[in-house]
């Protein structure tokens, strides 16, 4: 029996493979997933839109002031004209108001002549 093992255990040091093969397959493995992952990202990724030469142009750095004033002169309200505009802010606890229901209008019929405004045409 110790005669089967030891012949045994020389085949299984026999069968290991080296080192060098062993990084060359997985480098092999390496190259193999960089590849396909590199067209998987070359097909998903959008391409950049392109922008046109008016949009890219570059701005003018300057003011114009006449443009500035006639929007400052243009826009003045008086006093009376703002509304005074007052924000409370509900207490913990109170329910809020509701608004008084105003009546609501009732639609009426109008006499028509028109026999299109029938609904029931006359035979």
């Amino acid at each position: 029996m110790g005669a089967v093992r030891g012949e045994l255990k020389n085949d299984m040091n026999k069968n290991k493979l080296p080192s060098t093969i062993l990084i060359l397959i997985l480098t092999l493995f390496t190259v193999i997933f960089w590849v396909l992952f590199s067209i998987y990202r070359a097909i998903t990724v959008k391409p950049v839109p392109t922008v046109p030469d008016q949009v890219s142009a570059s701005l003018n750095p300057t003011l114009d002031q006449n443009s500035i004033n006639k929007i400052e002169s243009n826009i003045f309200f008086n006093d009376s004209q703002i509304p005074d505009n007052v924000l409370i802010a509900p207490t913990p606890g109170s329910q809020p108001t509701t608004a008084p229901s105003l009546p609501t209008p009732v639609a009426t019929p109008t006499g028509s002549a028109s026999s299109s405004a029938n609904p029931n045409p006359s035979p």
